[in-house]
């Protein structure tokens, strides 16, 4: 299975390639929002600026899934979209604010914003939070086993951008704010990833899935039980399995982490867990949050167009990457991708 083309939007750039410049750069975008804390003091958000404030959580989806589809099939002009599924990441139905129920009408409604029809029997939502990405690549492998699919739209869309999330995580003590630096910068994002079953013609750099694995986390960012990864180390045993490669063979990972210690404690203790071998060269991480903040259900197909942007720029540091989620409710996915070319 194999990257045909990506689209992005998000607080650093309304595009793939300008948002993808912009984090290889290490440009961020965090500002105050409109809304306060429960101390009262404005909360610091990486928003969307074309998008203001009042556009209500289903409507601010539909714009942002639109804008990123419309970047990553404008790519693709000549394919017939009626056989492709668009296949939507969508947040946890638990999480406040996450436009959780708005599934069939969200994906009705960026047809008719974009003019396009999507296959009508195999398209679906996948509220799944940070993993839906992945999820979602799990099941266009399976659909593109069918002869009457030419390619499935795997997408991601979130936002934190509304009171309800905001006032979520708040109460969970999770924003960060001065004086609290173990949190999250809430974000927004939608990215589009067009899958196919064979390497594009023409392509330059083909980037294929080679590996995806999944997994469940007991000890979840707001539990009490002790941390100890076995969720995102299954996740990821298994996508090596797939992919016959070691742990030591990956040239660089990119991960959701979010700025909480949580995250960045799994990642390392992941790497204990699978590191066999040791390594001449470092394993870089890179984790988009740096620059658009937590961006939910978004932040697998941020990985996946992070990744072949910078495959097509020559500038990553090898042919073989893992691309790391965790959810909240506890849901791990790992997917693991290589590029022959670069």
């Amino acid at each position: 299975m194999y990257l045909g083309s990506t689209g992005m939007v998000c607080s650093v750039g309304l595009s793939a390639t300008a948002a993808c410049a912009a984090m290889r750069a290490g440009i961020a975008k965090f500002d105050e929002l409109r809304f306060r804390d429960v101390d009262g003091l404005p909360i610091i958000g990486a928003m969307i600026e074309s998008l203001t404030v009042e556009l209500q959580s289903g409507s601010r989806l539909v714009e942002m899934l639109a804008m990123a589809i419309q970047d990553c099939v404008a790519q693709k002009p000549a394919m017939g979209m009626e056989r492709v599924p668009l296949l939507v990441g969508l947040a946890e139905p638990a999480r406040p604010g996450g436009a959780a129920g708005s599934g069939e009408s969200l994906i009705s409604q960026v047809q008719g914003r974009l003019g396009l029809k999507f296959h009508s029997g195999l398209s679906k939502v996948i509220p799944k939070g940070h993993t839906a990405g992945f999820d979602a690549l799990r099941l266009a492998r399976e659909l593109l086993q069918r002869p009457e699919v030419s390619g499935c739209l795997v997408c991601g869309v979130d936002s934190y951008i509304n009171s309800h999330s905001l006032r979520w995580l708040d109460h969970q003590w999770r924003l960060k704010r001065e004086g609290h630096t173990d949190g999250v910068i809430p974000g927004e994002a939608a990215a589009a990833a067009l899958v196919q079953r064979e390497a594009p013609e023409k392509a330059e750099n083909r980037v294929e899935v080679v590996g995806l694995g999944f997994g469940h986390e007991k000890a979840t960012v707001v539990s009490e039980e002790p941390l100890l990864a076995l969720g995102l180390a299954d996740a990821a045993r298994q996508a090596l399995a797939e992919a016959g490669w070691g742990f030591h063979e990956l040239d660089f990972r990119l991960s959701d982490v979010t700025g909480e210690n949580y995250g960045f404690r799994e990642l390392a203790l992941i790497e204990g867990r699978l590191a066999r071998v040791a390594r001449s060269q470092n394993q870089p991480v890179w984790h988009a949050a740096d620059a658009i903040g937590d961006t939910g259900a978004a932040a697998g197909v941020v990985q996946l167009a992070r990744a072949a942007a910078a495959w097509a720029k020559g500038c990553a540091p090898g042919t073989r990457a893992a691309c790391f989620t965790s959810a909240v409710p506890g849901d791990r996915a790992v997917a693991l991708l290589r590029c022959d070319g670069a």
